[in-house]
C-alpha cells in the first residue's frame, strides 16, 4: 500500500466523513500503526465491525456532549480493542492503566468504556487510584505541612497496601472490592463514600501520575526546572518528599498489562482542565474546589512531580491532545 493509499484510507470509506471528518486531525498512518499493534491488519474490516455496530452513535450518550468524533474513533475503539483483544486470547486477568492529567477526560471515557462493554456483553470495569485515598483522618494527617496546602492528590495520599491487595485479589480470585471516594465531600476536599463490589473479566485503573517514575529510578535531576513563579525553598523541599512517596507506587505499575497514556502537547493545558473539572463538579454536586484552593491545587500539579517526570511515563500507548483536547496524534512511542 503507497503512502497516498494510505493517507486516503479512511477519508474515501471513514465513517467519520459524515458528519464532520474535519474532526479527525491525527495522523492516520501512526493509527494504522496502531492498529496493527493491536493485531489488526485489515484496519477497513476493524472500521466496519464499528460502523455496523453504530459508528460515532455507539453509545454515545455516554460521552458529554462536546466530545468530538476523534475521542470515538482515536481513542475509544482502540482502547476498548485492546481490552477485547486480552480478554479473548489470554486466560489471564489483565490490568489496564490510563494516565492522564487531572480533566483530561479519564472519567468521561471510564464511563463510555464500562457503557460499551455491557452493550457488547463484556465486563469492564474502571477504577481511579482517586478510590484509594486514605480515609479523611488519616488523609488530613498525610497532607499536613505541604506547602500548597492542598487536602489530597500528592503521591503519598493515597492507601498503597490497600490498594495493591486490592488489584492482587482480584488477578488471583476475579472479585473485586474497591472503596469509593467523593470528591465533592467536605466542602470539595473528598472522602470515602462506601464500597463497589464487582466481578469484572478485565480491569482499568487511572489516575493523573498513573505510571510516574521517580526520577532516582529514571537517572534524572531535580533542578530542571522552568516554573513561573520559580520554585520556592518549601517547595523544592516537598518535592523530595514526593519523590520518596512516588517509590512506593513502582510495584503497583509493574502489576499493569499496558499504560495508555493522554498526554498535553503543553504541561501548562492543565490549568484550564482543572478549571473546567471543578466547575463541572460545581455545577453537579454543589461543591469543588475553587478561589485560592484551586490555584492551589493546579500549582501543585505544575510543581509537586517534575513536569519531564509526567511527560515521559513509559506507557505502551501515547495520545497527544491539543489544548481543546482533540487528539494530535495517537500511537505506540518509539
Amino acid at each position: 500500500m503507497t503512502d497516498n493509499q494510505q493517507l486516503n484510507l479512511f477519508s474515501f470509506y471513514s465513517p467519520w466523513s459524515v458528519p464532520d471528518e474535519n474532526e479527525i486531525g491525527f495522523s492516520l498512518l501512526e493509527y494504522e500503526s496502531l492498529l496493527y499493534e493491536l493485531g489488526y491488519n485489515e484496519p477497513l474490516k476493524w472500521a466496519n465491525q464499528w460502523i455496523a455496530l453504530g459508528g460515532s452513535s455507539f453509545n454515545s450518550n455516554v460521552w458529554p456532549a462536546s466530545t468530538k468524533f476523534d475521542w470515538v474513533w482515536g481513542i475509544g475503539f482502540p482502547l476498548l480493542t485492546d481490552l477485547a483483544n486480552h480478554l479473548a486470547t489470554s486466560s489471564y486477568r489483565h490490568i489496564i492503566g490510563l494516565s492522564g492529567l487531572p480533566g483530561t477526560g479519564k472519567t468521561s471515557l471510564g464511563k463510555w468504556l464500562e457503557a460499551a462493554s455491557k452493550a457488547l456483553n463484556c465486563s469492564i470495569c474502571v477504577i481511579s487510584i482517586d478510590d484509594f485515598y486514605l480515609p479523611s483522618c488519616e488523609l488530613v494527617k498525610a497532607m499536613e505541612g505541604n506547602p500548597w496546602n492542598v487536602p489530597r492528590g500528592l503521591p503519598g495520599s493515597h492507601d498503597i497496601k490497600l490498594l495493591k491487595e486490592t488489584l492482587v485479589r482480584w488477578l488471583n480470585t476475579g472479585e473485586l472490592l474497591s472503596p469509593q471516594f467523593d470528591k465533592a465531600l467536605r466542602g470539595g476536599c473528598g472522602d470515602r463514600s462506601g464500597w463497589r463490589k464487582f466481578k469484572p473479566q478485565i480491569l482499568v485503573i487511572e489516575g493523573w501520575f498513573l505510571g510516574c517514575h521517580d526520577l532516582v529510578s529514571q537517572k534524572s535531576s531535580l533542578s530542571k526546572n522552568s516554573l513561573i513563579p520559580p520554585l520556592s525553598t518549601a517547595e523544592k523541599s516537598y518535592r523530595e518528599l514526593v519523590q520518596i512517596s512516588l517509590r512506593e507506587y513502582l510495584p503497583i505499575w509493574e502489576i499493569f498489562t499496558r499504560i495508555w497514556h493522554l498526554r498535553p502537547e503543553h504541561f501548562h493545558y492543565a490549568a484550564s482542565w482543572k478549571e473546567q473539572q471543578e466547575k463541572q463538579m460545581m455545577n453537579e454536586r454543589g461543591a469543588a474546589l475553587n478561589g485560592a484552593d484551586l490555584n492551589a491545587f493546579i500549582r501543585m500539579i505544575f510543581s509537586a512531580i517534575p513536569q519531564e517526570s509526567i511527560i515521559n511515563i513509559p506507557a505502551n500507548v501515547v495520545v497527544n491532545l491539543n489544548e481543546d483536547r482533540s487528539i494530535n496524534s495517537i500511537g505506540i512511542p518509539s
